[in-house]
């Protein structure tokens, strides 16, 4: 006789069909990679750039890291000054944070409890879970830097979402 033993909560593949999720390793990898790619940029320039260099770029960079030549993130090409002007150009072109988000293949989390790999929207700023700790750009063009610790269930975020495999 075979038993099943469900940890913490099932799997969504059991809910909603099959679900995949990337292996730690590759997240690390792709989290790297986005990481290199824009302090390259920000040792490129004199300072920080929005469009270039900052937390949607990194989040952009993220995902591609992630998929290769499968991401849609890229797709949608938008122009802006601040996190404000971020979220009325993708409106502009019929998206919110979330929708934009499920449009890329990421598994929007109503829980909010964090995950390696996880990416966030928070006070203006898109974040990656990293250790502990969320990682994003910083406006002093010095990269990307480490944040605020991440809790077990980070009531501060406005969005947390998962990167499935497409």
């Amino acid at each position: 006789m075979v038993y099943l033993t469900l940890k913490k909560e099932p799997p969504l593949s059991i809910i909603k069909g099959i679900v995949m999720y990337y292996e730690l390793e590759e997240i690390n990898d792709a989290l790297l990679r986005a990481k290199e790619s824009i302090n390259s940029k920000t040792g490129e320039v004199n300072e920080f750039t929005w469009g270039y260099n900052d937390c949607f770029c990194f989040l952009i960079e993220y995902d591609k890291a992630l998929r290769s030549n499968k991401s849609k993130a890229e797709d949608i090409k938008v122009e802006y000054n601040n996190p404000k002007e971020y979220l009325l150009a993708l409106r502009n072109k019929g998206f919110t944070l979330k929708t934009f988000a499920e449009y890329c293949n990421y598994e929007i989390r109503p829980d909010l409890r964090p995950q390696y790999g996880d990416i966030g929207y928070m006070d203006g700023s898109a974040v990656i879970a990293e250790n502990g700790h969320w990682v994003t750009t910083d406006e002093d063009n010095s990269g990307i830097k480490q944040g605020s610790r991440y809790m077990f269930l980070d009531r501060r975020l406005n969005l947390l979402a998962r990167p499935l495999r497409s």
